[in-house]
């Protein structure tokens, strides 16, 4: 049987394994052969490693960047449904311009959890929550409407399938919980559902925008309507930078609303009235009547007959602020009975609160 010798000392027999010689203590190291065996632990090592990382160069943690598919499609559903609110496609909530925000928030967690950046689970974990609490601040003036509960619900679904290690029931749970979710804020952006006041018909709707400073407390039976509702009868007026407005009605009466606040007006009073009054439908060109506009908007606005296209007619009120707020409010009443539009203006008018 063959025997190891110590190349520097000649020491016989040298145990199996030793990296230096038990009598000299002359290390192994510069042997070709020591050399070979330790590249080939480093490398069946390094081979180890990269057969555990993804495509794109991250790490694969845990069940959430394993399998991104159904929770990213989730983040990617609810940016859509952020952008027909904050944009009022579907409806206006009279949201503030960077609600936009969540949109971006959405889109940017979903890429990070389909390409596995960084610490992705946390960042959509983190990310999520954040857009829960932004959800209920928005809810905060009605937070029982469904319209919040549904966007509030959504952000729940999302957090829940970033957490933990969700298994395949739990992802495609959350995926179609997450789907219905948006879809439900989506339908009542369309026909929103007011919270309930009380029992019986005297139930009021209170429409509040604290950004713009304006409080609308609606007569019995008339609630807020998206401005595909108001039409023809009535054009709301597409939210801008500084300025948005609000639709309301009784389509049943045949009874329809609208309320603007501007902060970025910068032309004259009349000027920038009749550019009002023109994209609220009516006729830029008439002159002011005689009529007395809402106590709230003070006894300098300027008050004209509407008539729009369809055949509606009703009264609209505009004017400035202290603060520099244009301030536009219209009511009108649909044909066949549209000589109720004055009445209802007062009516709905006397709700009308500035702050």
């Amino acid at each position: 049987m063959p025997q190891t010798l110590c190349p520097s000392c000649g020491h016989s027999p040298i145990p199996r394994g030793a990296e230096a010689c038990p009598s000299c203590h002359e290390p192994f190291e510069f042997l070709q052969m020591y050399k070979r065996g330790q590249r080939k632990r480093v490398d069946r090592q390094r081979d180890s490693e990269e057969m555990e990382q993804t495509v794109f160069g991250g790490n694969i943690t845990g069940e959430v960047t394993a399998h991104p598919g159904p929770i990213v499609a989730v983040f990617f559903v609810g940016a859509v449904a952020w952008f027909l609110r904050a944009g009022g496609v579907l409806g206006n909530l009279n949201e503030p311009i960077w609600v936009y925000g969540l949109v971006a928030l959405d889109l940017v967690l979903g890429l990070v959890l389909l390409l596995n950046l960084g610490p992705a689970k946390l960042l959509a974990q983190v990310g999520m929550v954040l857009q829960l609490m932004v959800a209920g601040f928005l809810a905060r003036a009605a937070p029982l409407e469904p319209v919040h509960l549904a966007y509030m619900a959504h952000a729940v679904v999302a957090l829940v399938s970033v957490v933990g290690e969700p298994g395949p029931v739990r992802r495609y749970a959350g995926l179609g919980l997450g789907v219905v979710a948006a879809l439900l804020g989506a339908v009542f952006l369309v026909r929103p559902m007011g919270p309930v006041d009380g029992a019986g018909g005297d139930a009021r709707q209170l429409l509040v925008g604290r950004d713009l400073g304006y409080q609308l407390e609606l007569p019995a039976g008339w609630g807020r309507l998206p401005r595909e509702q108001l039409a023809p009868h009535l054009t709301l007026p597409l939210a801008t930078l500084t300025g948005s407005g609000v639709g309301f009605g009784d389509a049943a009466q045949g009874r329809y609303g609208a309320l603007w606040v501007d902060r970025g007006a910068s032309q004259p009073v009349t000027a920038d009235c009749q550019a009002l009054l023109k994209a609220f439908g009516g006729d830029p060109s008439i002159k002011p009547s005689t009529k007395h506009a809402p106590l709230a908007m003070g006894t300098k606005a300027l008050v004209y007959e509407l008539s729009t296209g369809s055949g509606a007619r009703g009264t609209f009120s505009c004017g400035k602020l202290a603060d520099g707020r244009l301030v536009g409010f219209a009511v009108v009443a649909a044909p066949p009975d549209a000589t109720g539009g004055e009445s209802a203006f007062v009516a709905v008018g006397a709700g009308l609160a500035l702050q």
